[in-house]
C-alpha cells in the first residue's frame, strides 16, 4: 500500500502594515507606467519609532526588491534583509536625511519616470503653471543640491515645503502622508509631459498668477505644520485630502 503524501503549501511570508502599504503604493505606481527599467526606490516614515521602511530596486528587468527597516539617527543599521545592491548604502542615507531634514514628510519617492524624468535637459526648472501643482508641489521643480560626499543640503530649495525635485534624471517626491504620495508621483508626471510638450511647439506658457500661488503655498505650508505635530506626536498624519 503506497501512503499519500499531503502536499504543503510554501510558507508565506507574513508581512507588517507598513510593508503591506509600501507594496501597495509600489503596485499602483508600477501598474501606472511610472516605473521603468531604472532604479526606483520608496520610504515610509514609522512614527513615533524614529525609524523608516524602504523599498528599493536596481535598474534592469531581473533587479532584486529590497525591502527593510533603518533607524533614521543611524541609518547604516540593518534591522534585517540581505542585498547585493550596490548603491543601497547611498539610498538609504539619502532617505534618511530628507525624512530627518523634513519633519513633515511622511512618505518619499524616488524615481524615473518617462516623462519627468527628462526636465533636467530644461535650462530652466519646471514653473508652476497648474493649481494643483502650486497647491501640491509648491513651487519650481528644481534640482536638490548635493555637498562633495552626496549628502543633501538643507538649502531654501529643499527646506521652502516643495513637494518635487529632481536630482540629475531622477525625480524626487515627498509627501505629508503616505496617501498622498501616489497622488503627487501622478501629478509631476501630467504636469512634465503638459509642460514638455505645450514649450515643443515654441508658444508661450503662462504661470499662474502670484497671487493664486501665494495662497495655494500658504495651505500647503499649513497641512505641513499639521503634519509636523502629528509626526512630533508619534502619530500619523489624518485629515488630508489626495487633491
Amino acid at each position: 500500500m503506497i501512503a499519500k503524501v499531503k502536499k504543503q503549501k510554501p510558507k508565506q511570508i507574513k508581512k507588517s502594515p507598513d510593508e503591506r502599504e509600501l507594496y501597495d503604493l509600489w503596485n499602483r505606481l508600477e501598474a501606472k507606467g511610472l516605473f521603468q527599467n531604472q532604479r526606483v526606490s520608496l520610504s515610509f516614515r514609522i512614527p513615533g519609532e524614529g525609524k523608516m521602511i524602504l523599498m528599493a530596486k536596481d535598474s534592469g528587468k531581473k533587479g532584486t526588491l529590497f525591502v527593510s527597516t533603518f533607524s533614521l539617527e543611524h541609518p547604516n543599521t540593518m534591522f534585517g534583509g540581505k542585498t547585493s545592491f550596490p548603491f543601497l548604502p547611498n539610498l538609504i542615507r539619502f532617505h534618511a536625511q530628507l525624512l530627518t531634514l523634513r519633519k513633515d514628510v511622511g512618505a518619499i519617492v524616488r524615481f524615473c519616470p518617462p516623462w519627468s524624468s527628462q526636465l533636467h535637459r530644461l535650462d530652466h526648472p519646471l514653473p508652476l503653471v497648474f493649481d494643483e501643482q502650486c497647491r501640491q508641489l509648491g513651487a519650481p521643480v528644481e534640482n536638490l543640491p548635493l555637498d562633495i560626499h552626496g549628502n543633501l543640503i538643507p538649502s531654501p530649495i529643499l527646506l521652502s515645503g516643495a513637494n518635487g525635485f529632481t536630482l540629475g534624471e531622477e525625480v524626487i517626491i515627498t509627501s505629508v502622508t503616505r496617501e498622498k504620495a501616489i497622488y503627487n508621483s501622478e501629478l509631476i508626471e501630467k504636469c512634465a509631459k503638459a509642460y514638455l510638450l505645450a514649450i515643443a511647439t515654441g508658444g508661450m506658457v503662462r504661470k499662474i498668477p502670484w497671487f493664486v500661488r501665494f495662497i495655494a503655498k500658504q495651505r500647503l505650508l499649513k497641512d505641513e505644520k499639521k503634519a509636523t505635530e502629528f509626526y512630533q506626536r508619534g502619530e500619523r498624519p489624518t485629515g488630508f485630502k489626495a487633491y
